[in-house]
């Protein structure tokens, strides 16, 4: 598939892949939401929560004038924050993606730099900052902004830069929101948890076991697409003439590999958690094996990348860890929406990230 991709094309093919499924209760273990809510979403929103909170915590020390271990704090938190998203960022329907929460948290992808022209020219005018991020651009709100705004230019005099401090404090405060509101969507008693948990024929948007373990797939799917054709194949190019690093997400902290590692591990633990590696049906424990098996190798190899971002998707040895790693989740994506989706009496819909 060619490596670029526009954003309302990449947007329209993640909503718009639907999963058709007939009940195969020897197939599908019969608690699979609740076993995913347990194993995954609420422990992976609850650290989103908490780092978030910490990183805005942070920030606000850091910005009360001080020390250099104060901005390291920061720089910590930023980290753990990305971290904790790269789990959430896994489980892409539903809240996550109700009132745009995924763009106003992780606008991507941005080839047009949206983001840094905006951010740019809020830093730079002597307008007062906006109250409220929630009425601003979504590029104005979430981590690549941060990103800049603590790793880009004028990034290290930020304990005394005021205007800097005030929005970098705004964004932390505007993502710790957002996690709560995601962990508060999830949560007990809520009518999407339930359907999750419970599908039954009356029940919007899960009727069945089947359905649940159809979006379930289809989040692992997009996952890994999304991290290969939106956030390494862009800065990888066809050739090495044609590599970019800064085209990756997170370049400017140098947090790339580990972000897409994160993913990488999220996808892990939610076929984990859902019993496709550990399940009721052996036929799709070896398929989910196979998948994890070329999943680890993936997380391996972009963890293993020596050189910054910005250099590393045109220098070698990286530039084939780079390769292999989207070979692997390539070889991974395909076991999952061919044989392990079979093995669960699984049709998915045409996914036209697929390829041309």
């Amino acid at each position: 598939m060619h490596a670029r991709l526009s954003r309302s094309a990449l947007i329209l093919c993640l909503s718009a892949i639907p999963a058709f499924a007939q009940d195969t209760p020897d197939m599908i273990a019969p608690d699979i939401g609740s076993r995913v809510v347990e194993g995954y979403v609420t422990p992976a929103l609850t650290r989103f929560r908490e780092t978030s909170g910490a990183l805005s915590e942070a920030l606000e020390k850091a910005c009360s004038g001080t020390p250099e271990d104060d901005l390291n704090a920061v720089h910590a938190g930023f980290a753990n924050t990305l971290s904790a998203f790269a789990h959430v960022s896994v489980l892409r329907f539903g809240p996550l993606v109700a009132e745009n929460r995924f763009e106003r948290i992780f606008f991507w992808p941005d080839p047009r730099g949206v983001t840094l022209r905006q951010v740019q020219g809020l830093l730079a005018s002597e307008e007062p900052l906006p109250d409220d991020l929630t009425s601003q651009s979504v590029a104005l709100q979430g981590l690549p902004a941060l990103d800049y705004v603590l790793f880009g230019a004028g990034g290290d005099a930020l304990p005394t830069d005021a205007r800097r401090c005030a929005y970098a404090e705004a964004i932390s405060a505007n993502i710790a929101g957002l996690a709560a509101e995601l962990e508060e969507a999830w949560a007990e008693g809520t009518s999407f948890r339930a359907a999750f948990t419970a599908p039954a024929a009356d029940r919007d948007p899960y009727r069945s076991s089947a359905e649940v373990a159809g979006e379930i797939v289809k989040a692992a799917g997009t996952a890994l697409e999304f991290a290969r054709n939106a956030e390494l194949l862009p800065a990888l190019g066809k050739t090495v003439e044609k590599a970019r690093g800064k085209r990756a997400p997170f370049w400017r902290s140098g947090h790339t590999f580990a972000f897409v590692a994160a993913q990488i591990e999220g996808v892990q633990k939610l076929i984990a958690a859902a019993g496709f590696v550990d399940g009721p049906s052996d036929l799709v424990n070896t398929y989910g094996r196979g998948m994890d098996f070329d999943l680890s190798h993936a997380r391996e190899a972009v963890l293993a990348v020596e050189t910054a971002p910005e250099e590393a998707f045109s220098e070698e040895p990286d530039r084939g860890r780079i390769s292999y790693a989207t070979i692997a989740m390539e070889g991974a994506k395909h076991t999952l929406n061919g044989e392990l989706s079979g093995a669960l009496g699984l049709v998915m819909g045409f996914n036209a990230l697929d390829g041309d």
